[in-house]
């Protein structure tokens, strides 16, 4: 999953890299192979048509929370162009192509899970956390959008309602 070879670039995260030594693309790199990435988006039928490998531009969003980058604007706007050539418009497209999200997210979820072995850990300390979390919005003709009673706030807030199951050793 390398991208292609470019200049070097310059700025904040060429010094981190060199201070901490730490090259978390070769991590992610190594996570992807290690998950099948590439197999299982072709099972889900997550595919481009043309331009940029879908894969390259998922690897490059699960960078973008290490980045500590919140948009693809923001992204682009760095012109970090050792990640990628893609520009907005490829990420936006992908973002928006009609694919099998979630059968995709299963089959990662399974192989996480056979991974991490979770059988090996006795019943009695395992456990399953549910949380749910308002995303406030703000805006009109929104699909699916309602008040929801906010806990921390105290009040009822405009948005959705995010629900997590996790698990717990």
């Amino acid at each position: 999953m390398y991208s292609i070879k470019c200049k070097r670039f310059k700025g904040e995260i060429e010094a981190y890299l060199s201070n901490e030594k730490n090259i978390f693309e070769s991590r992610m790199d190594r996570a992807f192979r290690m998950l099948n990435v590439k197999t299982q988006m072709n099972q889900a039928n997550i595919r481009k048509k043309d331009g940029y490998h879908a894969a390259h531009l998922l690897f490059v969003l699960s960078l973008l929370p290490l980045l500590k980058i919140p948009t693809i604007h923001g992204f682009c706007l760095k012109k970090w162009d050792h990640w990628g050539m893609a520009r907005k418009d490829a990420f936006y497209r992908f973002q928006r192509s009609p694919s099998r999200w979630r059968s995709f997210m299963y089959a990662i979820m399974l192989k996480i899970s056979e991974k991490l072995r979770f059988e090996k850990y006795p019943l009695k300390e395992r456990y399953f956390i549910i949380d749910d979390s308002p995303i406030p919005k703000r805006g009109r003709n929104m699909e699916n959008v309602s008040f929801i009673y906010d806990h921390c706030a105290g009040r009822s807030v405009l948005g959705y309602s995010l629900v997590t199951l996790g698990l717990f050793t």
